[in-house]
């Protein structure tokens, strides 16, 4: 491995070790790296869309989620309606995604289950609305099925803004495959290490813009990723 290690494309496997990295190896917490994933997200999101008035994050039940639960607290911080629609029973996320959500919960934001708004999704979208894509992270390896699918459909035919956290959710980190059905972004933050699959296949055009994040891991953590060969 050469080059800039910022600059390397990763797969979904060396990403996960960098992140193990991090946290074990140099003391970095993994609520930490949540944080600071959700910070660098919202803030692209303000970049690409100062207009924004109203941010409506569909999360997941695993870290992707998490860090769209941090996003819906930053964005009720600078005063922003923020809505979650939870796919999944947030009741039974854990660890660090669990305190994302106790975050949220903190900060006043509007938590609805994805089954109570399925058959009126679009009557959540402002026209000052940006939907985050936090559903599904770079773990995914079969296809999208259920509440997930549906999500996802209805984030397509939105005619809304959409930011994704690391990757398009059902877009394999890997191939660049479409798993079934993917969030077709227009603005994607991604965060450690960039992931192969966002530049291949059908990477690109599910991505939309991609903007990457280094959470701050310092240098050691990308040498110790080569030392190991990994």
């Amino acid at each position: 491995m050469t080059g800039d290690p910022r600059k390397i494309c990763y797969l979904a496997a060396n990403v996960r070790e960098l992140d193990r990295l991090a946290i074990e190896e140099f003391g970095i917490p993994g609520y930490t790296l949540i944080q600071r994933a959700g910070s660098a997200a919202f803030n692209a999101l303000m970049d690409r869309w100062p207009e924004t008035r109203s941010v409506l994050c569909c999360c997941g039940s695993g870290n992707n989620g998490g860090d769209g639960y941090v996003i819906a607290a930053l964005a009720r911080r600078k005063n922003l309606r923020a809505t979650v629609i939870a796919v999944g029973n947030p009741v039974n996320l854990g660890g660090d995604a669990r305190r994302a959500y106790e975050m949220a919960m903190v900060e006043n934001v509007q938590i609805i289950p994805f089954a109570t708004v399925a058959g009126n999704f679009s009557d959540l979208l402002a026209a000052d609305t940006v939907i985050v894509d936090a559903l599904l992270g770079t773990g995914l390896t079969g296809d999208v099925r259920g509440d997930y699918a549906t999500a996802i459909t209805l984030i397509n035919t939105s005619n809304t803004p959409v930011l994704a956290v690391d990757i398009p959710s059902g877009l394999c980190s890997d191939t660049g495959r479409i798993l079934g059905t993917a969030v077709h972004a227009d603005l994607t933050v991604t965060f450690i290490g960039r992931k192969l699959g966002q530049v291949s296949g059908k990477g690109p055009s599910t991505c939309g813009t991609l903007v990457f994040d280094d959470l701050g891991v310092p240098d050691g953590v990308y040498a110790s990723l080569v030392r190991a060969g990994t």
